[in-house]
């Protein structure tokens, strides 16, 4: 992707774009780890003689509507001219314990997702977004991480998805293609970039192994954000 010195890319979405990233000025983790990390040195290298900034304004935990909360300063303010956005598992998850209908959950997404890109146009009417499709891989919990890129050297660390039950896993799984066809609907509509990656875990996980990829059925090891950043990249090679 070509970049100018008054470009400003800004990444945004749920704790899979945060990647642990600090809320100071220390340059070794400002930007978290994980493929927006990735994405960003790439383009950085790439575009070194003309200076493009960037910004990673993920919080973990977060849905589409509290992101919203804090959208004008975060995103708005910051004038950016391309909005990378991976949000939807928490909005689902949210809607489960919630007690709201699939329907009345993907609905609300794609009312706050619009109302997102609205705003981030109307104060930068010329902005793109490149919209990452959301993805979910339920794995046998209670597993260990001995199938994970990783070997067990620290402490135990108790898996997220430990606690899930059937009832919210089949909630996610019924919810989480809708919205991704909602965000696809909407990069269409706009003329933005979509990201698909469903279909890329699964055929990469069909010559490795899940675990390999998703280490706790939602977030990414490093080998799942490794594959981000290249359909990242890939996408928008052409921008």
């Amino acid at each position: 992707m070509k970049l100018t010195s008054d470009d400003v890319v800004l990444f945004t979405g749920d704790s899979i774009t945060e990647g642990k990233r600090e809320r100071r000025m220390d340059c070794n983790h400002v930007f978290g780890h994980g493929y927006q990390y990735t994405v960003a040195s790439t383009l950085a290298l790439e575009n070194c003689a003309a200076g493009p900034k960037f910004i990673n304004k993920a919080y973990s935990g977060y849905t589409i509507t509290r992101l919203l909360e804090t959208w004008q300063e975060d995103v708005c303010a910051n004038k950016p001219t391309l909005v990378s956005i991976l949000v939807g598992i928490n909005d689902v998850s949210m809607g489960f314990y919630d007690g709201i209908s699939v329907e009345d959950t993907v609905d609300k997404y794609e009312r706050d997702f619009i109302t997102a890109v609205e705003m981030t146009k109307k104060a930068s009417p010329d902005v793109r977004f490149v919209i990452l499709e959301p993805f979910y891989f339920p794995l046998e919990r209670n597993g260990s991480y001995a199938l994970t890129p990783y070997s067990e050297v620290e402490p135990p660390f108790n898996r997220p998805d430990n606690g899930d039950t059937d009832e919210i896993v089949n909630y996610r799984l019924e919810a989480i293609p809708l919205i991704a066809e909602k965000v696809k609907k909407i990069a269409e509509d706009y003329g933005f970039t979509f990201v698909p990656l469903r279909e890329k875990f699964l055929e990469n996980m069909k010559i490795s192994r899940p675990e390999y990829f998703i280490w706790d059925g939602v977030h990414p090891t490093m080998t799942g954000h490794a594959l981000i950043a290249e359909e990242w990249l890939k996408a928008t090679a052409d921008l």
